[in-house]
């Protein structure tokens, strides 16, 4: 049998499916839905990949087409099986247009920031959690293995990650965009990680405001606060701090920040999410008179350039001569992508 036989990839990305929707497709998941759905027969194996942009489960079954997904749908935890069968924008790849989909989202081609800085990580970091839950074997190894290095190839000669594509870069300009250099007050940050990190860089260049920095790790919280001559704020005083912030923006994962202030007229003037699932709806709610930011909104911003033209084809032919390389000596086989519109 050849690696990519019975491969698929089922999921929804920005550019169809609402980020409502993609929040209801991760709720609760953590690293518990591969076991799980290896265990009720949804599939042999399987990586789960979700970030700002997709939530995806690559994997291995001996169906195809819809039986497959039927199947998949089937053996999910009750609270996530109606979601996914009914999630607008619902995609399916299977055979050597999964692993031609694979490598094109790590590479970053598929990104709401073209090229961005931290897919490949991610990509990786899903892989790796699937081998440490048994998700990963003989299937996934291939898939996952050929299209990370086909990636890392097509981003070094696309010149990818050289500059600054990320979503922080992109929040950043919105907030320029939005606020205008109005806001005197301090700006809140809540985490970081990657993408607080490339938030923190460009706004620290571009605006003389006092940046405050409160993260769960207090240490990797000091070192950026090192980088943008910022200050710490204690993870048990995050939310004192809020109402004393002009703007606030979120970079954290894992879902919702516990919040009970009552609304208030007096508070931050700019909130900005940039979490999946969004972690600032309960705050939101307390200051009704702040502007919202969120990934749907920085969706609708962003453009491609004339310029990221060039580096888009070269990224491209690498791609088709690695995925040549993946399909040689093994068996072909007739190659499919649907899409469902729930």
């Amino acid at each position: 049998m050849s690696f990519d036989e019975g491969n698929f990839c089922v999921g929804v990305d920005q550019h169809a499916t609402p980020l409502t929707v993609r929040e209801s497709l991760t709720a609760g998941v953590g690293d518990r839905l591969i076991p799980y759905l290896m265990e009720h027969q949804g599939a042999s194996e399987g990586v789960f990949l979700s970030t700002c942009n997709r939530v995806e489960i690559y994997g291995c079954s001996k169906q195809r087409g819809p039986r497959m997904m039927e199947s998949l749908f089937r053996a999910m935890p009750p609270n996530l099986r109606q979601a996914w069968r009914e999630a607008r924008g619902l995609y399916l790849h299977e055979g050597i247009s999964c692993w031609r989909h694979l490598a094109e989202v790590a590479t970053g081609l598929r990104s709401m920031v073209i090229g961005e800085n931290e897919i490949l990580r991610q990509v990786r970091l899903a892989y790796a959690c699937a081998g440490e839950v048994g998700g990963a074997n003989r299937g996934m190894h291939a898939l996952f293995q050929s299209g990370l290095r086909a990636a890392r190839a097509a981003r070094a000669v696309a010149g990818f990650g050289r500059g600054d594509a990320s979503v922080g870069r992109l929040a950043a300009e919105a907030l320029q965009e939005v606020m205008q250099g109005k806001a005197s007050r301090p700006l809140l940050l809540l985490g970081s990680g990657h993408t607080a990190r490339s938030f923190a860089l460009v706004e620290h260049k571009r605006c003389a405001r006092p940046i405050w920095i409160s993260s769960r790790s207090e240490d990797r919280a000091r070192l950026l606060a090192n980088e943008v001559e910022g200050e710490v704020v204690p993870w048990v005083r995050w939310s004192k701090a809020v109402e004393a912030s002009s703007v606030v923006v979120s970079a954290l994962a894992g879902g919702e920040l516990p919040w009970s202030v009552e609304p208030c007229s007096s508070g931050p003037e700019l909130l900005i999410d940039l979490g999946v699932p969004r972690t600032m709806t309960a705050v939101r709610k307390s200051f009704p008179e702040a502007l919202w930011v969120d990934l749907e909104e920085l969706s609708s911003k962003t453009e491609i350039r004339p310029e990221a033209l060039g580096s888009i084809h070269r990224a491209e032919e690498v791609l088709r001569a690695h995925e040549i390389l993946f399909a040689l000596g093994k068996k072909r086989e007739p190659s499919r992508t649907q899409v469902w519109s729930g």
